[in-house]
């Protein structure tokens, strides 16, 4: 495999983060309208709208963002073993400056203000330098055949609808979560929003601020990277092994 062919998706990944937040503005703009409240009315309806609405656009192109940093995370493994995961871990945190910076300059709010919002944003994006360490095990895991990963998107798509479809509280047990990371992720996010009434004064929190979703999103993704990392280590040590008994 020469350079190109291994290293090719990690050349392309900062311009597909950049082309990917832009793109899925107009879609998180749109999201309370679209899946929540059609007509908002009142004071209310209008703050959480706006609240909403907000933490949608700074969050626009974190979910596909990962999906990225995973798949440049497993290229790199299958290119570079030996330093892969030193080359993921700061490829992870460019890829989410670039995406937040998108969405920051998007925004034109200043500063994140908002406890919620600024922790959803925070975790959201120190989610993508560990997706890409999980990616460097897939790849060390999985070696060449690591290009089939790209064909899980359907599947990662599933977990991201039925994340975002979340409201206040989380629907089923947390353990899913801790299991199925890119689900957490996506629904961290309405977990978030939805958990505050922001007609109230002050605002009150009627889950738990999704921060059930976000201690799972990061706590499994530590779980994934540790193990695929040291099981594809030992995988590839057999594998080179067997290739030098073998001639090869």
């Amino acid at each position: 495999m020469n350079g190109w062919q291994g290293s090719w998706w990690v050349l392309l990944s900062i311009p597909l983060v950049t082309a990917l937040a832009v793109i899925l503005l107009p879609l998180n703009d749109g999201y309370y309208e679209l899946w929540v409240n059609y007509d908002p009315q009142g004071d209310a309806q209008q703050h959480e709208w706006q609240y909403t609405t907000r933490a949608f656009r700074y969050t626009s192109g974190v979910l596909c963002g990962q999906l990225v940093a995973l798949l440049a995370g497993a290229a790199l493994a299958v290119r570079h073993r030996a330093w892969a995961l030193a080359a993921a871990v700061p490829l992870g945190v460019l890829l989410a400056a670039v995406t937040f910076a998108v969405a920051y300059a998007r925004d034109g709010r200043g500063p994140l203000d908002d406890v919620g919002i600024a922790r959803l944003v925070a975790v959201e994006l120190a989610a993508f330098p560990l997706f890409a360490a999980v990616g460097v095990g897939l790849g060390l895991l999985l070696a060449r055949r690591w290009r089939l990963l790209p064909l899980a998107l359907p599947a990662f798509a599933v977990l991201w609808a039925i994340g975002l479809m979340q409201d206040d509280r989380w629907a089923g047990p947390m353990w899913i979560l801790w299991l199925l990371p890119p689900l957490a992720a996506a629904a961290a996010i309405p977990l978030t929003t939805m958990s505050v009434d922001v007609g109230a004064d002050p605002p009150v929190t009627l889950g738990d601020g999704g921060q059930g979703a976000l201690i799972a999103l990061v706590g499994g993704l530590l779980l994934y990277a540790g193990s695929l990392h040291l099981l594809g280590l030992v995988l590839d040590r057999r594998r080179r092994r067997a290739n030098r008994s073998a001639g090869v």
